[in-house]
């Protein structure tokens, strides 16, 4: 049995009954239409990967200092320059920092409004310190060191 377009099914209220029709070829300007459709949702998308890296990495081993025996010129020729010197109430200390921040990004807006659909963000932080502590004679006292750059994952 055939309904007719716009008729009620019997037993459904506020049922309409609806006509359908196959959908024809593909023609050029709905391709067109598509592919623009595609380019502005890939505009709309962006991706950022960022790389922070602060101080050098560490030129030699810190496993060959001495307390008691090595100077202030030994660290200095082994080491390099610290980044930062303190002087405390016993002592100078050098301290040494290398630090390696990867971070990358990806967001999808809205090209029209604004508006943001969805952000994937992932950051990768490690450092390095060590931290070399002298007496008033310029002789190391102490050596303490947190070591983590080699283990970071690629992004």
């Amino acid at each position: 049995m055939q309904r007719r377009k716009g008729s009620r099914v019997p037993g459904v209220k506020g049922s309409r009954v609806i006509e359908t029709r196959p959908l024809g070829p593909l023609t050029p300007w709905t391709l067109v239409n598509l592919g623009c459709a595609l380019a502005l949702a890939c505009l709309a998308a962006g991706c950022t990967i960022g790389r922070y890296y602060y101080g050098t990495p560490l030129q030699a081993d810190p496993s060959v200092l001495v307390q008691g025996q090595s100077t202030k010129s030994d660290v200095l020729r082994l080491l390099g320059p610290p980044v930062r010197i303190t002087h405390q109430t016993n002592g100078d200390a050098f301290v040494y920092v290398y630090e390696r921040q990867n971070s990358s990004s990806f967001r999808v807006t809205d090209p029209v409004t604004g508006t943001n659909w969805f952000t994937y963000s992932r950051l990768l932080d490690d450092r390095d310190t060590l931290l070399v502590l002298f007496d008033f004679t310029g002789v190391v006292r102490g050596v303490a060191e947190d070591h983590h750059v080699e283990h970071m994952p690629p992004l």
